[in-house]
């Protein structure tokens, strides 16, 4: 159950990770991943040095390596894929999840983060991560 403090989402309990890329119908493809003793800055790190493109990113998505716990492959674009978070703002109630709290979406050449569904950021610029220099 989620539990709310003054009527607003307590989104500190909700450590659920989804990843996903964008199709050619521009639809989001995405799983739910089992992966559940880690954290969303473990999670892009092993995005980012192992699946790196596109390519890489369908791979991961379409292939059990992430350990699928859920997929759906017709998100209606980036908005209807983050509705999966819970949030008061959230257009399609049908297909949230309320225990996520953590997206990730091949966008825009990298992998892109979210914690509210809304705002998409670079991954490794929104967990604060150490960029290597090759």
């Amino acid at each position: 159950m989620i539990r709310r403090t003054q009527g607003k989402i307590d989104y500190s309990i909700k450590h659920g990770i989804m990843i996903g890329y964008i199709d050619g119908s521009q639809n989001v493809s995405a799983i739910e991943t089992g992966w559940t003793q880690t954290s969303p800055e473990q999670i892009a790190e092993t995005l980012l040095e192992k699946f790196p493109t596109k390519e890489d990113a369908i791979k991961a998505v379409d292939s059990p390596v992430m350990f699928p716990t859920f997929k759906k492959d017709d998100y209606c674009y980036v908005d209807e894929f983050g509705d999966v978070i819970e949030s008061n703002l959230s257009w399609n109630k049908d297909v949230m999840r309320k225990h996520i709290g953590h997206l990730f979406l091949f966008m825009k050449g990298t992998w892109q983060y979210s914690d509210n569904g809304i705002d998409w950021e670079p991954a490794v610029e929104a967990l604060d991560m150490v960029k290597e220099v090759a």
